[in-house]
């Protein structure tokens, strides 16, 4: 008689070691394409953040313009020298002295709005700042 010689299934192994591979590079996949978009949305905050502070610091540079323009003890009436600088003076309001508003654009979907007032020894103090979307 002859001998059969044990049977290995080669078969069986081959198939479970292609499964493991392509279960492999399926999560490969998902984990690039997850790290790449959350690479874009970390650089789209970053960006959103450094906007902002850049908006603040040069709404901060218009609250020193408007300190001085507020110190210096110039004949002509404060009102007149805002209105030459370029800023907006908002009427009827309940605070004892001036009331300026600028606006500083922080991207193209949001704006920082800041009330500031200047009392009669004139004294600069913010009254309001908020971010706001323009809509766009």
């Amino acid at each position: 008689m002859k001998k059969r010689r044990p049977v290995v299934s080669i078969g069986i192994v081959s198939l479970i070691t292609v499964f493991s591979i392509l279960i492999l590079a399926v999560f490969t996949v998902l984990s690039l394409s997850g790290s790449r978009s959350d690479t874009a949305l970390s650089e789209t905050a970053a960006r959103a953040v450094s906007d902002y502070y850049a908006a603040e610091a040069e709404e901060e540079q218009k609250l020193k313009e408007l300190s001085a323009i507020a110190e210096s003890d110039a004949e002509i009436p404060l009102e007149k020298r805002l209105e030459a600088a370029g800023f907006e003076i908002e009427k009827d309001n309940n605070y004892p002295g001036t009331v300026v508003i600028y606006n500083t654009s922080v991207d193209g979907r949001r704006m920082l709005v800041t009330k500031v007032g200047i009392g009669e020894q004139g004294v600069v103090e913010r009254l309001y700042r908020q971010t706001i979307s323009t809509g766009q």
